[in-house]
């Protein structure tokens, strides 16, 4: 950029009110909907964290038992719920170690996958994956201003703040929001390894190595941002020497974090190698609809116009010699991303969320760019309007896209949930109600009904039902599953037992696993029938 797009020293106070109004638009985006789906989650991930955190502190131990996801961000879940233990303990009277899932003789809690409790967990878990979003949306203006200009940085903020993309992930215990933030910290440290005094560049090769690692600590494969680091180092104007010693301090730095954010990768590597690679093999059965191009041109992700302006600011850093090599580090960061999950045949677009910032970052100072363009030509009111109105259109219909989504999801409550309540205004205290096990409806969610509830697993339930004093049955419409599998018998002499029965209610649309330790989605079939008449 020219000299005259470097910000000023002071910056006016219209910048700082602008700044304050996108901080709030990004906040009410990622913490309106953080209660939403409770108190059950609303996405597959956050059991796969939360559960690593409820292991963690019931055996009061750094060992989460499973490492197919890093454990970064289920010690982050616990440390804010440790944060909130004293209001915890003044509302429920006990600590909230009480009312956690205990299994002492099970080696995971996991395995009854969608009992998450207390629901504080979920809330404490959501919280800190939304500090973090936040805290991207700042880091993305700070890079785009150092990057370019003060509107530069305001338009990242604002692209950041309402990207679908980043939007739908915000308020979800979710791996990738965690490793997109620490992705876009090592970009800020390798932007600053290159544009800083080369005295400060240990101190930012240094702290570059560490956002790496912590990265790695969230999810595994963000560790190649890396790669940044690197091309900033080797672009350096110093001997190969004190390249080859910037590049051990950045490793040095790359380690800590990783021992900081995931200790047990040293401390037992065999066992975390081995669910790394069970849990690749898991995802190689998955199918998946849409191509990760595909996902990124939806405008429930990136849509056409920001993923082809982000494109066009990626052409204009390559052309400037001061960001030129910021923006080579994001290209091939970038790409060694896509390499390792292009091939892949389970595509979901979270994979690729680290670039989705970067692209932000691009597409602000594209924008900011043409708007110069603009005033520079004949007729620029008229250039500049046209400016004004795409770059209007294109922030309107990202964050039309992400309101949408937020109120949505704000709006759909869980069928458990529905089920209770209906359970709730036509059941009687006197009256009693059989209940499947394999439902995953929590306890404390039983406890609003008054009637006596009895939970028992399905394989127990089919002598209950016509034997039994009950006088409702809550079951759900089970899953095919394989053909040969061992609950085949199960599901069919289930079927013929409750075929004479009336339905009085239904809820929700998929069918049921019968395995506990898969998630049974939040729209989960349920279907109340009455015993007696």
């Amino acid at each position: 950029m020219s000299e005259s797009a470097e910000p000023s020293p002071r910056p006016p106070f219209l910048y700082w009110l602008c700044w304050g109004a996108i901080l709030l638009l990004a906040a009410l985006f990622r913490v309106v909907p953080i209660r939403s789906g409770l108190p059950y989650s609303d996405y597959i991930d956050e059991g796969h964290v939360l559960h690593q955190t409820i292991d963690a502190i019931n055996r009061r131990s750094l060992d989460v038992k499973w490492y197919g996801l890093p454990a970064l961000p289920a010690y982050t879940a616990g440390a804010a719920l440790l944060l909130y233990s004293p209001f915890y303990r003044h509302f429920h009277g006990h600590g909230f170690q009480r009312d956690l899932p205990r299994e002492y003789d099970l080696p995971t809690s996991s395995l009854d996958y969608d009992f998450i409790a207390p629901v504080e967990l979920i809330v404490a878990g959501r919280v800190a994956t939304a500090c973090l979003s936040i805290a991207s949306v700042i880091l993305a203006g700070i890079i785009a201003t150092r990057l370019g200009n003060r509107p530069a940085g305001l338009l990242a903020m604002l692209l950041t703040a309402i990207c679908p993309a980043l939007v739908t992930r915000a308020s979800i215990v979710i791996v990738d929001t965690f490793a997109a933030f620490f992705v876009l910290l090592v970009l800020y440290f390798s932007e600053r390894i290159l544009s800083s005094p080369i005295e400060s560049a240990w101190k930012n090769v240094g702290l570059a190595g560490l956002a790496a690692g912590l990265a790695f600590a969230s999810k595994y494969p963000a560790a190649v941002a890396g790669i940044a680091v690197i091309t900033s180092i080797l672009l350096l104007h110093v001997s190969w020497s004190h390249r080859f010693r910037l590049l051990a301090f950045a490793a040095a730095g790359f380690v800590s974090g990783i021992f900081i954010g995931g200790p047990m990768t040293f401390l037992q590597p065999r066992k975390v190698w081995h669910d790394i690679l069970a849990n690749v093999k898991a995802y190689d059965w998955i199918p998946w609809r849409q191509s990760y191009f595909a996902q990124a041109t939806s405008m429930s992700e990136l849509g056409w116009p920001l993923l082809l302006i982000s494109c066009a600011g990626l052409v204009l850093m390559l052309r400037q010699g001061r960001t030129r090599g910021v923006a080579l580090g994001w290209i091939l960061f970038g790409a060694t991303v896509i390499g390792l999950f292009a091939g892949k045949s389970f595509q979901p677009f979270r994979n690729l969320l680290p670039l989705v910032s970067p692209l932000c970052i691009a597409a602000a100072i594209a924008f900011v760019s043409l708007i110069g363009w603009a005033r520079r030509r004949l007729h620029r009111w008229l250039r500049g309007g046209v400016a004004i109105l795409l770059i209007a259109g294109s922030v309107g219909s990202l964050g039309f896209a992400s309101f949408q989504h937020v109120r949505q999801r704000m709006a759909h409550r869980d069928s458990r949930v529905q089920a209770v309540d209906w359970l709730q205004q036509h059941v009687g205290k006197r009256q009693r109600v059989l209940a499947i096990k394999e439902l995953a409806v929590l306890p404390s969610e039983w406890r609003r009904i008054q009637a006596e509830i009895t939970v028992v697993p399905l394989s127990e339930a089919a002598p209950l039902v016509h034997g039994g004093p009950f006088d409702y049955l809550v079951t759900g419409e089970l899953d095919q599953g394989t053909p040969g599998d061992p609950w085949q018998a199960s599901r069919e002499a289930w079927a013929d037992q409750i075929a004479s029965l009336k339905i009085l209610a239904t809820f929700g649309s998929v069918p049921t696993p019968i395995p506990l330790n898969l998630w049974r989605t939040n729209d989960e079939r349920l279907v109340i029938y009455a015993i007696r008449q």
